[in-house]
């Protein structure tokens, strides 16, 4: 199976599970539980190296800094609080927009499809963010076709799903397409997530 690479996207008042919850499913991926091969690196990136205080307020150090990230296969970018902020500031929304041409998949957690969007990566597809998210979403981005209900929403390069938890379902779904349900389920039993069923 393909190894691939994914960068998780983290700033401050990035909301902790929103990419706690991506890192764990997508670290822990393996064919069988027993095995030692893993299917994918994950590490994360920041604007710069300094320590970034997320909503609860754990402090994370990054891995990369937008400048000397590594190429990804994947890129993940979480939401909360911090992205009423970081959606002003043009040097990472246009990396945002550079990493996902990039990338095979680009993936959103919770308010941080609003970064996307922002950078363009929603026209003309469907999307999903937190519940209580959704009617700011449908005025800041009339033109989207914004989901509700949906735990995650599958749109083909990109990939958005509704807030916080639901980042578990929706990498459990990035597993499942890009490797099968066999992993998929082998990786959600593994880490005792008994709430996923395939797509």
């Amino acid at each position: 199976m393909t190894r691939r690479t994914v960068a998780i996207l983290i700033f401050p008042g990035v909301e902790l599970l929103d990419f706690a919850g991506p890192f764990e499913v997508f670290s822990a991926a393996r064919q069988t539980w027993e095995s030692r091969e893993r299917l994918m690196d994950v590490f994360t990136v920041a604007e710069d190296m300094a320590p970034v205080t997320c909503n609860n307020p754990l402090t994370v150090l990054p891995t990369y800094t937008l400048a000397n990230c590594p190429h990804a296969d994947i890129l993940v970018v979480p939401g909360g609080q911090g992205t009423r902020t970081a959606i002003d500031r043009v040097p990472l929304i246009d990396w945002i927009r550079a990493r996902s041409a990039q990338a095979e998949l680009t993936t959103s957690v919770c308010t941080g499809s609003f970064l996307l969007a922002q950078a363009g990566l929603l026209t003309g597809k469907a999307v999903t963010t937190h519940w209580a998210s959704i009617p700011r979403m449908r005025t800041a981005f009339p033109a989207l076709d914004v989901r509700e209900e949906a735990r995650w929403v599958d749109a083909g390069d990109v990939i958005s799903s509704s807030g916080v938890s639901a980042g578990i379902d929706m990498a459990l779904h990035v597993l499942d397409r890009l490797y099968g349900s066999d992993v998929a389920a082998v990786t959600a039993r593994g880490i005792e997530y008994d709430y996923w069923t395939p797509s």
